[in-house]
């Protein structure tokens, strides 16, 4: 088969769903430090369904408050704008490409595995001391390429999974086999769409020790949070395998063991419940 040309992944992004308009607002606000905070949460309020889910996690064991997150306006003196900006993101995405789309994603497992990755990374950039919502965001849109693929050629996209079966490979190797790149690249590409600044995008691209730069970080906490939400196998899937991570990846993070164990346990701990919330069904298990 050819590969993917750049038009046609052009194409792909373009057929994807836009997202709700107060999202675009707080993505373009990411590196806009003279925001009108309280006039962005008013238009937060509007829409019910972000509210919901947002106050939902707010008031979750997620952040742990001591009493109850009741406006969003509230969530923004507590929490702060950039938590609860993080929260919309993730309710809108999650909301926007949900069940019914490509029968070759299983979206329940997709989801339940991009929400345990933004768990792990958050919990991961706490204990570097790295932006936590930065990485929440990172590790909860770091797949999001493969709605690309599987969108715009769902026929392709089943012959990954299957090379990928019968080779037992990661899907990466099995998506450059098949359609000549990767999904980190076709996220690129929809998260450039969607205008978000580099610190987000760069948590796309591998890291390489001739590669480091100012986000080098959180492009560590992601691919390190992905391997872990893939080995707590928190998503069920039966496919699901963790990939391997380089030594500098581990060299860049420098996590201890008992700082993986209580990140182990973090993610573990917040999952159903932020699945729940958000829309993704976290199963009985």
């Amino acid at each position: 088969m050819n590969p993917l040309t750049s038009k046609e992944i052009s194409e792909a992004v373009l057929r994807l769903p836009s997202l709700p308009h107060i999202v675009m607002e707080l993505i373009d606000a990411l590196d806009n430090g003279d925001v009108d905070t309280n006039t962005l949460a008013q238009k937060i309020s509007h829409d019910q369904a972000i509210t919901a889910k947002v106050l939902g996690l707010a008031n979750s064991s997620f952040y742990g408050m001591q009493s109850k997150v009741g406006s969003i306006p509230h969530a923004v003196t507590v929490l702060g704008f950039n938590s609860v900006r993080s929260l919309v993101t993730a309710a809108a995405v999650v909301d926007t490409f949900s069940e019914g789309q490509p029968k070759e994603l299983n979206y329940a497992e997709f989801w339940k595995h991009a929400i345990a990755t933004a768990l792990a990374a958050k919990a991961i950039a706490r204990s570097r001391g790295g932006n936590e919502d930065q990485a929440f965001i990172g590790g909860l849109l770091h797949n999001i390429g493969r709605l690309v693929l599987a969108t715009y050629s769902p026929s392709r996209y089943q012959e990954v999974l299957k090379w990928r079966s019968q080779h037992d490979e990661d899907l990466v190797v099995a998506e450059i086999h098949v359609l000549g790149i990767d999904h980190k690249v076709a996220g690129r590409e929809i998260l450039a769409h969607w205008k978000f600044p580099a610190s987000i995008v760069e948590t796309l691209h591998p890291l390489t020790e001739n590669k480091l730069n100012e986000y080098s970080l959180i492009a560590s906490v992601v691919t390190v949070a992905d391997a872990i939400a893939y080995g707590l196998d928190l998503s069920g899937g039966a496919q699901d395998r963790v990939p391997v991570i380089s030594q500098h990846e581990w060299d860049v993070l420098k996590l201890d063991q008992q700082t993986l164990f209580e990140i182990f346990s973090t993610t573990e701990r917040q999952f159903k419940e932020a699945c729940m919330i958000l829309g993704a069904n976290a199963g009985d298990g």
